[in-house]
C-alpha cells in the first residue's frame, strides 16, 4: 500500500519548491571562462579580443595550472594577432590558476575571462563627471553574479541580449543634466525618466548610443528633444532624423566612435550681425561637458 503524506508536509514541500524557485531567478546567470584547449579555442578568443579593443576599461586574464603555461597560452594568443592588434595583449594577464581561481586550480586546459580595470585608459580617456557602467551575464567571468564594467567616454563595448546599464553623475549639482540614448537616427530614450536602476540595453541592430551632458545653461536643442519625450514615461519613441541626436551633436557620416563637439547658438550669427557680435561680451558656452558611450550587438 502507498503510504499518504501528511497535508501540512505537502505544504512544506510546495514552500520549499517556491522557495528553490524564486532563489533561482533571484541568483542571475553569468558565463563561465572560457576555455582554450584547442586551435580554434585561441582563434575565437583573438576575435574576442579584437572586438573589445575600443572598451579601454576590459581586461582579460589567462590562467593555467602554472605560470608558465599561462605564459605559453598567452604566446599561443599572440600568434593568433596580426602585428597592428599585439598591443591588445597588454590588457591579458597570465596567472596562475592556484592564486586567481582556486577552484578552478585543476582545470584541464588554460582558461580565459574578462576582468573590469580601475583605470589607466590612455590617451582615449578624459575626465567626465558621468559615470555609466554594464553588466552582462554575456561576458565571461569567475565571479557568481554577471560581471559589471564601467565604460571610459568614447568607449565602444560588444553587449549580448542581456546586457543592462547604469548611469551616475557627480558633477555640479546646480548644472542643467541631460542623459539620451539612441537607436537609428531619432529613436531616443530620455535615460532620466527610465523606471529601472539597471536599464535594459537595447537589442536593435544598430546599438545604443548613450549621449550624456552637462550644461551651465539651458541647451536649446536637447530641451526640444526633453519636452518632446516628456510622455513617453521612459520607452524609446522615433522622434523623426529632425531630433536625430547623432547628425545634429555629431555630424553626419563621422563614425559612432568620433568626438563630439556641440555648437552652442551663441557661436551661430549672421553676417550682418558680426560687427554688432564683435562689439559685445561673448555669451558663454551652455554646455560644460558632453560625454559618449556605444553599446553594440556583439557577434
Amino acid at each position: 500500500m502507498r503510504a499518504l503524506v501528511p497535508p501540512d508536509a505537502l505544504r512544506r514541500l510546495g514552500s520549499i519548491a517556491v522557495l528553490l524557485v524564486a532563489v533561482c531567478v533571484a541568483a542571475p546567470a553569468r558565463a563561465a571562462p572560457l576555455a582554450l584547449a584547442s586551435d580554434s579555442d585561441f582563434a575565437a578568443f583573438a576575435d574576442r579580443l579584437r572586438a573589445f579593443a575600443d572598451a579601454t576599461r576590459v581586461r582579460w586574464v589567462v590562467a593555467a595550472r602554472t605560470s608558465a603555461d599561462a605564459d605559453a597560452a598567452v604566446a599561443a594568443l599572440a600568434r593568433r594577432l596580426a602585428p597592428i592588434d599585439r598591443p591588445l595583449l597588454d590588457r591579458v594577464d597570465a596567472l596562475a590558476l592556484a592564486d586567481v581561481a582556486p577552484k578552478l586550480a585543476d582545470a584541464a586546459s588554460p582558461l580565459a575571462w574578462m576582468v573590469a580595470s580601475g583605470g589607466g585608459d590612455g590617451a582615449k580617456s578624459h575626465a567626465c563627471s558621468w559615470q555609466v557602467s554594464v553588466s552582462d551575464p554575456a561576458f565571461p567571468t569567475v565571479g557568481e553574479t554577471p560581471l559589471s564594467i564601467g565604460l571610459a567616454p568614447n568607449d565602444r563595448l560588444p553587449v549580448g541580449a542581456g546586457a543592462t546599464f547604469r548611469v551616475g553623475h557627480s558633477g555640479l549639482l546646480q548644472s542643467k543634466l541631460y542623459a539620451f540614448d539612441e537607436t537609428r537616427p531619432g529613436a531616443i530614450r530620455d535615460l532620466a525618466t527610465v523606471a529601472d536602476a539597471d536599464i535594459p540595453v537595447s537589442v536593435d541592430p544598430a546599438g545604443d548610443m548613450i549621449i550624456l551632458a552637462m550644461a551651465r545653461q539651458t541647451a536649446p536643442f536637447l530641451e526640444r528633444v526633453k519636452s518632446a519625450l516628456a510622455a513617453s514615461d521612459g520607452a524609446r519613441r522615433d522622434l523623426g532624423k529632425e531630433y536625430a541626436l547623432r547628425d545634429k551633436l555629431i555630424g553626419q557620416d563621422r563614425g559612432i566612435g568620433a568626438n563630439i563637439q556641440l555648437i552652442p547658438q551663441s557661436m551661430l550669427s549672421a553676417k550682418r550681425d558680426v560687427a554688432i557680435a564683435q562689439a559685445k561680451p561673448p555669451r558663454p558656452d551652455p554646455l560644460m561637458e558632453t560625454c559618449l558611450y556605444a553599446l553594440t550587438p556583439a557577434e
